[in-house]
């Protein structure tokens, strides 16, 4: 099933795209960003995250 695609004046909600993964990258890194979660993520570790992510849209329709 195909990733619906919501979009407003200021959101779009699409699916991933190989660019969104190095800005996803960068701000798992930041601990700012990442201050009420465990830990912050690695690169090796976000990279996971967005495969499962796909993953379950490929195989259930969401993510």
């Amino acid at each position: 099933m195909a990733c619906p695609v919501i979009a407003t004046e200021r959101l779009l909600l699409r699916e991933w795209r190989d660019p969104d993964v190095e800005a996803f990258i960068v701000m798992n890194a930041d601990p700012v960003v990442m201050r009420f979660f465990p830990e912050t993520y690695s690169r090796e570790r976000t990279r996971r995250f967005v495969a499962r992510i796909r993953e379950c849209w490929a195989e259930r329709g969401y993510g």
